[in-house]
């Protein structure tokens, strides 16, 4: 792909696998909580708009079954999915970190050409700190994958009592310093800009340059000042755009992140050239570099 394509950094699958599968009866609080419908689109739909766009989408698993009782997507079709549609989407399966064969799984991700996990510890319920997942997190680090996690406020849940039981203090940013200390060479990224807990974002960033944050979920004008004041400065390199994808249009949002007026440095960093260093991609496009084998090339 060509180094000019702007990258997603935060896409899920729009099917009704997901949205009415996976999500089910969290789907109404993510529509109230965004004030948006989220239409249901077929595999070809979806590639079709991140072609138009000039976007390559990080698409992601979800796998919190355990916790929600809720189907997962399975990892074998998220890889099918970027096997097909490999100049749109790069593939991030997902696992639960306290499944009993979680380490099993993962290490099906080279042979599937998944290029990363994504982690939500507010669905799956798990605490990133904690003694119990760190040899879940060992083997991805043996697997040379990298990782995003959910960070912050969920929208899953939100306006209802209780969240529908789920825990947003789990998905707490501070609460995964412990994985990017411990496993340096593993790019982590910390979604959503961890709101409310940005300033949590902000200083394991800059403490940790394995850290890298996106800004998908939120609408470019409530971006907090303070995020942005570093992704301008310090953090430059460590900020990727990212849409939330189905919640959020992608197109949309980059227009309205482009209205930042952040400076084309800083725009071409943020757009595509991060996340390029997160995925082990060189900036002038060509082959996966750092990824497992079988990744589709950027």
């Amino acid at each position: 792909m060509a180094d000019e394509l702007i990258i997603d950094s935060h896409v899920h699958l729009a099917t009704e696998a997901w949205v009415e599968g996976a999500l089910g009866p969290y789907r109404a609080s993510v529509e109230e909580y965004f004030r948006r419908r989220i239409l249901v689109r077929s595999v070809e739909a979806m590639a079709a708009e991140y072609e138009g766009a000039g976007m390559v989408g990080i698409l992601l698993g979800w796998d919190a079954e355990r916790a929600s009782g809720r189907p997962a997507i399975p990892n074998d079709l998220i890889a099918a999915i970027c096997r097909r549609f490999g100049d749109q989407f790069v593939g991030f399966g997902s696992v639960d970190p306290l499944r009993p064969n979680a380490v099993a799984e993962l290490e099906r991700f080279p042979d599937l050409g998944l290029t990363g996990l994504k982690v939500h510890p507010t669905m799956q319920a798990f605490d990133p700190s904690s003694d119990e997942v760190m040899p879940f997190f060992e083997a991805a680090a043996r697997l040379q994958l990298r990782i995003i996690t959910h960070a912050g406020m969920s929208a899953i849940g939100a306006g209802r009592p209780g969240g529908q039981g789920l825990r947003i203090d789990l998905a707490r940013p501070a609460l995964f310093d412990r994985v990017a200390a411990q496993f340096p060479g593993v790019p982590v990224m910390l979604a959503h800009i961890g709101a409310p807990w940005e300033a949590e974002t902000i200083a394991m960033a800059l403490h940790k340059s394995n850290v890298y944050v996106d800004i998908s979920g939120w609408k470019a004008k409530y971006l907090p000042a303070s995020f942005l004041r570093e992704a301008r400065g310090r953090l430059r390199n460590q900020v990727c755009f990212g849409s939330d994808y189905p919640m959020f249009d992608p197109q949309e949002h980059l227009s309205e992140v482009r209205g930042l007026d952040l400076g084309t440095e800083v725009n071409d960093a943020l757009m595509r050239h991060n996340a390029q260093r997160f995925l082990g991609l060189p900036h002038g496009g060509g082959s996966h570099g750092g990824g497992p084998p079988g990744s589709p090339p950027l």
